[in-house]
């Protein structure tokens, strides 16, 4: 009689997994009680860690920022994490990139008419022949016990990788993304065959097959209940940033020259910075001496640029383009205001931004607009106010509120005690890992 595997052996390519169906979870299980032995140990052997299979299908690794905080929690509970991703020219095949393994590839390289069937096929089917043998590949290969998918348009490809290869799967939903799509700009073909609906059945047939599901705020959990889906298998793994950024004395906020407002993050119609410089007029009429730093690029940044000239507040703004986040953290803990502008919409609703957290973290009094979950925090943590969508004259009375010393420092050190003592990676971390310990244990 052949001998059980070794639980704790990592498989490699010499080594690959049986092949089957869920039958061979037995060795991820096994696996994971091994990791929860070593759990918390000076120094874990690369033999006893599990790895997890992250897939970030048909986009380039770095940068992703969740995918890198969800690989940091995963490693300080005992996890690998592997990320499969687009390979670009100048990449390798497989590097370290932080706490996680990238692994790389490219559909058909070199082989353009296979590559426009692939892409035929998933235009027809939502699933990729290529990418999901490379899912596939990752587990036999590569030695993943799980496959983690980021967000909708790979979720039929995963699912069904995940069926061949005999792992769990789970849907990492980073936001509302049948809602999304409406509001993108995209080329005609692609909104042609991939539309909101489309997205939205998709969406529905996924989060019945999935064994779980993760999902950026409270909201997204409630909306997706709402569709049908099982919420013992939801979890909650928010945007929060790690407590180092908030170690450390913050900068004084200093007023006496006049607000120094700031936002970073991608520039878009839903981003709602054009209700932003529609309301520098009123704030530069209460503070003449007043500075507002948008940090990031986006397609509508020409048309910002050309309301802010209409409206005669153009010397007022700063463009800066895209900045390394050492840069962009730097110009925040200058500012004495930070914004989360966005429009209302069911998919502003459900979801929260890295941004929030980073101003918070920085002791930086913060204003957001008022959908569902930036509202829900703000007025919870007591770290800002809040503006009606879209409303400039609101935007502007908050701003001049919170352009009083006593008002921003209160506001500031709110937000900073909030995530030290709740909203922060180092606290989200365990939601990941009892999860993968939950479906170790036979919960699917």
């Amino acid at each position: 009689m052949r001998s059980r595997p070794d639980p704790c052996r990592l498989p490699t390519p010499d080594r690959p997994h049986p092949p089957g169906g869920r039958s061979s979870s037995y060795m991820f299980a096994d696996r994971v009680a091994c990791t929860r032995l070593v759990r918390g140990a000076p120094m874990m052997s690369q033999e006893l860690r599990v790895r997890i299979g992250m897939v970030l299908a048909n986009h380039p690794f770095p940068p992703d920022i969740r995918v890198s905080k969800e690989a940091d929690a995963l490693a300080a509970g005992g996890y690998d994490t592997l990320v499969l991703c687009r390979a670009r020219a100048t990449d390798n095949l497989s590097d370290r990139v932080g706490n996680a393994i990238a692994v790389r590839h490219s559909v058909h390289p070199g082989r353009t008419l296979k590559r426009r069937a692939d892409s035929l096929r998933y235009l027809a089917t939502l699933d990729s022949p290529s990418w999901r043998r490379a899912m596939v590949d990752l587990v036999r290969r590569h030695g993943a016990e799980a496959l983690h998918i980021h967000d909708l348009p790979y979720a039929r490809s995963g699912i069904l990788a995940a069926r061949e290869a005999g792992v769990p799967v789970v849907l990492d939903f980073h936001e509302n993304y049948p809602a999304a799509l409406a509001l993108w700009k995209r080329r005609p073909i692609d909104s042609l065959m991939f539309s909101p609906k489309r997205a939205a059945k998709l969406e529905r047939w996924a989060i019945t097959q999935a064994d779980r599901i993760v999902v950026v705020v409270d909201e997204a959990k409630e909306r997706l209940v709402g569709l049908g889906a099982d919420p013992d298998r939801i979890v909650v793994f928010g945007n929060t940033e790690s407590l180092d950024m908030a170690r450390g004395i913050p900068a004084p906020l200093d007023l006496s020259r006049g607000p120094r407002i700031v936002y970073v993050g991608g520039i878009a119609a839903h981003r709602g910075l054009d209700t932003v410089v529609a309301a520098m007029p009123g704030i530069l009429h209460r503070f003449p001496n007043a500075r507002l730093a948008i940090i990031g690029e986006g397609h509508t940044l020409p048309e910002l640029k050309a309301q802010a000239h209409r409206l005669g507040v153009l010397d007022a703004i700063e463009f800066t383009g895209q900045l390394p986040k050492d840069e962009a953290m730097e110009r925040v803990r200058v500012a004495t205001l930070g914004l989360v502008p966005h429009h209302r919409s069911p998919h502003t609703d459900a979801t929260v931004p890295h941004k929030l957290f980073q101003y918070m973290a920085l002791g930086r009094p913060v204003l957001v607009s008022d959908c569902a979950p930036l509202a829900r925090i703000v007025r919870a943590t007591g770290a800002g106010d809040v503006f009606t969508a879209g409303e400039a004259p609101d935007l502007v009375r908050k701003v001049i509120a919170l352009s009083d010393n006593e008002a921003a420092s209160r506001a500031g050190a709110a937000g900073r005690v909030a995530v030290i003592s709740r909203w922060n990676l180092e606290a989200e971390a365990p939601v990941l890992c009892s999860l993968y310990d939950e479906l170790a244990a036979g919960k699917h």
